[in-house]
């Protein structure tokens, strides 16, 4: 119950469990219908993806933003504060504007039935629609066709490299995945897709064919080329040629990997289907400026302490390509790798590929509802088991990182798994740096 004066925030989310699921889209579409239908106030870009759409939003929203063009960005999920979740131009929406959608949307009778995501989305779309928000850039929570935000009538969509992930809810193939992804299609909207391996590639190649959506494709439509992963300063560099740019242009990015190229080339050929083609200054600025909190975010050492990396990696694509940057990048050695993961991922693969690539893992625990902890001790003992590894089990996320730090001496200290021990490590005091108004 919401008091006068009090934080319509914290009444409309908190007492929600994040992490129910609940198919369809009758709850949101009754939900934005009371309030008055917000969704349809802005032009939208839409992205899914298993891994890589949160950097790719992020990298439209910034030449967006960069263009002149009033900016929505809507993400999930956060790693310390919820309002991370709600950027527009670059910046968490103001407080007041915050509080008053959020009001707003714990006021509707259909807000009652929702869950927190459902929640969520309803409120980003009403703080846009009230800021005056001209294009939003949205990913999707799970999967696509049935995942609240397909409320939408995007510009145009984009799907991000498709792996195993969420099975449970999105099925046991990357084909069945495909399909469910591909729900965000819509008739005569732009579908961009990223580089998808063939079998899932045709998938949503036959959807966007049933949709009567056009389709462009990384790799064959656009390309990268000429890409270098660099140290100092930490980034990407690369060469992006496409159809609607064949004279190429050289950008550069501050988020270091080959695949991060990948993601904002991506971007580049959504903004430029969809009729928001950014000037060419417009996409090396917007390119150069994106930043995304714990996707490979490398702290450097200083003050007798180690460096740091924090990569939300919950899969093994992820953890993969992960692995992939930290060897491009020759971080200093040891890398001491602390890992927390949840019961309903495949901690398996993931752990069994970091094992491979890090001097010593330490397994802990996030602070998550029972439903989805795992058990570090048992992955301990399956690593030694199966894979002749041996690791440290710390009972909590501050626990784990204190004994890293001390492991890691002049080397690197590495925090990944799920976003939630990603982020209750960037908020640690001795983890921690001055923040900006994003977060």
């Amino acid at each position: 119950m919401l008091t006068e004066g009090g934080d319509a925030l914290a009444a409309l989310l908190d007492p929600r469990p994040v992490t129910t699921i609940r198919w369809g889209l009758d709850r949101i579409e009754a939900l934005l219908a009371e309030l008055g239908r917000p969704e349809r106030s802005f032009d939208a870009l839409h992205i899914a993806g298993t891994n890589g759409k949160g950097s790719t939003a992020r990298f439209a929203a910034s030449m967006l933003e960069d263009g002149g063009t009033c900016t929505g960005l809507y993400t999930s999920p956060h790693l310390e504060d919820v309002r991370e979740r709600f950027l527009i131009d670059g910046a968490w929406v103001e407080e007041a504007a915050l509080q008053a959608a959020a009001a707003r949307v714990i006021g509707c009778d259909a807000a009652a039935a929702c869950t927190y995501f459902e929640l969520a989305t309803a409120l980003a779309f009403t703080c846009f629609a009230e800021c005056g928000v001209e294009m939003a850039v949205v990913e999707t929570g799970l999967g696509g066709r049935l995942d609240a935000t397909n409320v939408l009538r995007p510009v145009g969509t984009a799907i991000t490299p498709i792996s195993l992930d969420h099975t449970e809810w999105l099925g046991g193939s990357p084909e069945a995945i495909a399909r469910e992804k591909g729900g965000i299609f819509k008739p005569g909207a732009p579908a961009c897709l990223g580089r998808i391996d063939p079998g899932p590639r045709a998938a949503l190649e036959q959807i966007a064919r049933d949709v009567g959506s056009p389709v462009a494709r990384l790799g064959q439509d656009a390309e990268v080329s000429e890409v270098v992963v660099r140290t100092d300063p930490v980034g990407t560099r690369f060469r992006y040629v496409s159809t609607p740019r064949p004279d190429g242009v050289r950008l550069a990015t501050g988020l270091p990997g080959r695949h991060q190229a990948d993601n904002a080339a991506l971007a580049l050929l959504l903004l430029d289907c969809s009729g928001y083609p950014p000037e060419e200054s417009s996409a090396r600025r917007g390119i150069a400026r994106a930043r995304l909190a714990g996707r490979f975010e490398v702290r450097p050492p200083g003050a007798g302490r180690p460096g740091r990396v924090f990569d939300i990696a919950h899969n093994p694509a992820a953890m993969g390509v992960l692995c992939e940057t930290l060897a491009e990048l020759s971080l200093p050695r040891p890398i001491v790798a602390v890992a927390g993961m949840l019961a309903d991922k495949d901690w398996k693969g993931t752990l069994a590929r970091l094992a491979l690539d890090s001097d010593t893992m330490i397994l802990t625990r996030s602070d998550v509802p029972a439903e989805r902890r795992w058990d570090p001790s048992r992955a301990r003992e399956w690593l030694s088991r199966e894979r002749g590894v041996e690791s440290i089990v710390c009972r909590n996320v501050a626990e784990a990182v204190s004994r890293g730090l001390t492991l890691a001496s002049a080397g690197t200290l590495l925090v990944t798994g799920s976003a939630t021990t990603v982020g209750e490590a960037r908020a640690l005091p001795e983890l921690a740096r001055v923040r900006t108004g994003d977060g």
